[in-house]
């Protein structure tokens, strides 16, 4: 033992003092990631109720698991591809079903995402420059949000980033696995992936610069078929599975996998225009409540305060990154990817007129991350004149993100940090390193108070942000439904207990109009809850003659309606029409909060 700690010992001698120095930096970074995601990650929860339960439920069998079923009877899928939330079950399995290890697998990945980056950056441009950019993506308030929720953009981001590395290597077989590592990354978020595919392609084109053009033609070929049959297969196996032995494909009208790939996850996202849904609130007083960020699209929508508290705080230095590296054989395909990266997402998103949240975001991170870095190394070197208008200008970006946002100027105080660094600006011309490393610093606080945020106040954890006016107690003007969460109505003990001790030999413990309701029993009790229209209760899965031949047989006794229903009201007219309200003084013990009134019914159809 003792001579194995001597060899250590003399190895470790051995390492450059500033190659030691830089794996300590980096071990720092990695902390702080990891701080940032891991701490009171119990506070969440299970997050977004509706994966959760699609974990719950695939626990209980392989055909469950494997079609990504929403519910433990295999009634109906859920909305997303099942990479993501494999992982999740298989964390479960090992260390039991809790919010906390199905929330542990975004955060790990958050942390691999971080190391990932490191390592792209340091390559081309330095141990500097890559410490610089893991921090900012340690940092950066949406990833953190993101990687505290058990949401999948985590790991699509991880698997985006795993395919840059491959691309970055510039060979055939490397592009061949660069499209198979995308189309894993489809099979966490379907078509969300492969806009970053035009990105990887050019940084792959620019790397293989020694290959002609039929050569590149030919493994482009071979690349293009590998992602076609890694992405689809899932997808396909998911079609051609006779429709009455796997659940109904969520979220489409068609009841197929392939359906949603392209409208649901798609075109309802990314392209067709629609007016924004806004819900009545139930109470005396009438307020709107917005269920997405209505942030006009337009080329400067990512730069509304909004929006870029989330993941650009260093704008400047990314824009300084991409222009002013010297173009040279290793750094030019660097520039590529992270330069199309931003490219793409960011013009997907400023056109997105559909379906459109703040956490589709993190697909941003890496970029502005890397070309953030390479842009502070690169006014570094540059000399104190560059280095001051750099930092100065990324100081007069960060105070308008800061006073054009919905914080304003309520708190002076914040503008502390912007003043420290337009000070160590102008001092930059007599000595550029110490004021450079204090208004470096400086810059730092600002998304460090965003990135803290999601730990102190979380808001909605089915659609994860960052947000320091939500922490300080002040209005971010998002509306109650983006700015807190809300327990779901159906989130009875009491309702459960009812459930469970008259249930009697019914298949279902209850039917739901939508998934958001049926969510958290089939949470605390593993038991199949029918989730009729699936998750917003627009699926048509069932017909009123088919749920009524299952009422007469007895599958179901019991339905809850209500809620936040958009869907066809045919199914909850029969119930109410057939069904027999139940006392609530029986089955409820909270009260509506003012919202969406629900009521339980009992069927008791005869034949």
């Amino acid at each position: 033992m003792s001579a194995a700690l001597a060899a250590y010992s003399r190895e470790m001698g051995d390492i450059p003092k500033r190659r030691r120095i830089e794996y300590a930096c980096l071990a720092a970074v990695l902390l702080l990631a990891a701080g940032l995601r891991l701490w009171r990650l119990e506070d969440n929860g299970f997050g977004t109720a509706y994966y959760a339960a699609g974990v719950r439920s695939a626990l209980q069998g392989g055909s469950l698991f494997f079609f990504n079923a929403f519910d433990p009877a295999g009634f109906v899928s859920l909305d997303k591809p099942p990479l993501a939330f494999w992982i999740q079950a298989a964390f479960a399995w090992l260390l039991g079903f809790s919010g906390w290890t199905i929330h542990l697998p975004q955060a790990l990945a958050g942390v691999g995402s971080v190391a990932i980056l490191y390592r792209l950056v340091r390559k081309p441009f330095g141990a500097p420059a890559g410490l610089i950019a893991a921090l900012l993506l340690a940092i950066t308030p949406v990833m953190v949000a993101v990687d505290r929720s058990n949401n999948t953009d985590s790991w699509l981001v991880f698997f985006l980033l795993l395919a840059a590395w491959a691309a970055l290597r510039g060979r055939g077989l490397a592009l061949v696995l660069s499209m198979a590592l995308l189309g894993i990354a489809f099979n966490v978020k379907m078509l969300a992936a492969l806009v970053c595919g035009p990105a990887l392609l050019f940084a792959w084109l620019v790397a293989s610069g020694g290959f002609d053009w039929w050569r590149r033609l030919g493994w482009m070929t071979a690349a293009g078929a590998t992602l076609a049959v890694v992405a689809l297969s899932w997808p396909l196996a998911f079609d051609l599975t006779p429709k009455d032995s796997r659940p109904y494909a969520g979220s489409t009208t068609g009841n197929s996998m392939l359906e949603l790939v392209v409208v649901h996850n798609g075109l309802e996202r990314f392209v067709r225009k629609r007016p924004m849904p806004q819900i009545q609130q139930q109470t005396v007083t009438p307020q709107r409540f917005e269920l997405y960020d209505s942030v006009p699209t337009g080329p400067l929508r990512l730069a509304a305060p909004t929006l870029a508290s989330q993941f650009a705080w260093f704008l400047p230095l990314a824009v300084l990154g991409l222009v002013l590296v010297r173009r040279r054989d290793r750094t030019w395909p660097s520039l590529a990817l992270w330069g199309a990266w931003a490219l793409t997402y960011g013009v997907v998103y400023s056109a997105a007129g559909g379906i459109f949240h703040i956490y589709y975001l993190s697909t941003l991170a890496p970029p502005f991350a890397a070309l953030a870095a390479i842009g502070a190394v690169q006014l570094w070197r540059r000399g104190p004149g560059w280095l001051a208008a750099g930092l100065g200008a990324a100081a007069l970006w960060q105070g308008y993100v800061l006073g054009a946002g919905a914080l304003g100027w309520q708190t002076p105080w914040m503008t502390a940090p912007i003043a420290v660094v337009l000070v160590a600006a102008v001092t930059l011309w007599r000595d550029k390193r110490p004021p450079a490393l204090v208004g470096g610093a400086a810059l730092l606080v600002l998304p460090l108070a965003w990135a803290l945020s999601p730990i102190f106040a979380a808001g909605n954890l089915t659609l994860p942000s960052a947000s320091l006016p939500r922490w300080l107690g002040i209005s971010d003007g998002r509306g109650p439904i983006l700015s807190r969460n809300w327990a779901a109505l159906s989130e009875d003990p009491k309702l459960v207990e009812f459930l469970s001790s008259h249930r009697g030999q019914a298949r279902f413990l209850m039917a739901t109009p939508t998934a958001l309701l049926a969510a958290p029993i089939i949470i605390g009790t593993g038991q199949p809850v029918m989730a009729m229209g699936g998750f917003s209760g627009r699926d048509p899965i069932l017909s009123v003659e088919a749920f009524a031949e299952m009422a007469r047989r007895g599958d179901v006794r019991y339905v809850l309606l209500g809620g936040r229903s958009r869907g066809p009201n045919e199914l909850a007219h029969w119930v109410a029409t057939n069904g027999t309200p139940v006392d609530e003084a029986e089955w409820r013990s909270l009260s509506a909060d003012g919202r969406w009134p629900i009521r339980l019914y009992e069927l008791k159809v005869a034949d």
